[in-house]
């Protein structure tokens, strides 16, 4: 039998999604890093979008926006890596912890099916999509899925009950416990970079995910200066990694390795927990 791959998710990324920031504030306070009291410079943040999605489209991957001119009261609809998790032409729609994002799906849900995409939601089961859920491993067939803060562990079968593409399709989701509120998301901590390789903050785990992690994966240590610049939270292209600037010794290991770093400022976003990596989806 031939070796499964997931070819929406493996190789040089080539169609991004990226919602844009139109409603964007710090509005509320649901996670560690949002403070209705340091509010976002809306224009500075607009630049910061434009220029994550400029270096993208030079680093090869088309860039597809979602615009959200209608999606007033949702101004976290612009970390769009939220929207949900991909297969093929399925994904599944996230269902969110929290009611001040739980509309968002309605907005995704037209985006796809514009797109033409199959849709699955399940709003008894709370997960919050890529930004809980990152692909690794051989064939990047290995979903890990965060457990805890926003994501709930009855999530990981539903998942792949519901975004299997045939009767032959062969994936494996691993629940990953995470145990620091800082680091609310999977996508905060760990970071894909092929089939083999990985970033990650593993202390944002609990141990028995860390091992679980490290049997899919050889993994890149990052300090925890650098994970608090969210460096996990990159976007990675080929060996193109687009990063939130200053975290100079990840930055050097990751060239060691023969990524080329692309360091740009989303200290705007980070005002409401997210960086690169949030603003975007992958789409193939």
């Amino acid at each position: 039998m031939n070796k499964i791959v997931n070819k929406s998710m493996i190789g040089v990324a080539k169609r991004i999604m990226m919602c844009r920031p139109t409603h964007f504030k710090v509005d509320y306070s649901i996670n560690p890093w949002m403070d209705e009291k340091v509010q976002a410079d809306f224009e500075k943040a607009t630049k910061q979008w434009n220029t994550l999605k400029s270096t993208i489209e030079k680093c090869g991957a088309e860039v597809v926006v979602m615009e959200s001119e209608d999606a007033r009261d949702y101004p976290d609809i612009v970390f769009c890596a939220n929207a949900g998790i991909l297969r093929g032409k399925k994904i599944y729609l996230s269902h969110f912890a929290f009611p001040e994002r739980y509309g968002e799906h309605v907005f995704y849900k037209r985006f796809f099916d514009e797109l033409g995409f199959e849709t699955s939601f399940n709003r008894k089961i709370i997960h919050e999509g890529a930004g809980d859920a990152l692909w690794c491993g051989e064939g990047m067939n290995i979903l890990v899925s965060g457990v805890g803060p926003r994501s709930d562990v009855q999530a990981c079968e539903d998942i792949q009950q519901k975004i299997k593409l045939n009767a032959d399709d062969k994936f494996y989701v691993v629940a990953a416990r995470l145990v620091d509120p800082r680091f609310y998301h999977v996508d905060t901590c760990f970071c894909p970079l092929d089939e083999n390789l990985a970033m990650a903050y593993m202390p944002a785990f609990d141990s028995v995910s860390q091992n679980n992690i490290r049997n899919y994966t050889e993994l890149l240590p990052v300090p925890e200066k650098d994970a608090r610049r969210f460096v996990c939270n990159s976007v990675v292209i080929g060996k193109h990694v687009i990063v939130h600037h200053g975290s100079d010794t990840t930055f050097k290991l990751l060239e060691k390795h023969g990524y080329q770093v692309h360091p740009i400022d989303m200290s705007e976003f980070m005002k409401a927990g997210g960086s690169a990596k949030c603003c975007t989806l992958r789409l193939e």
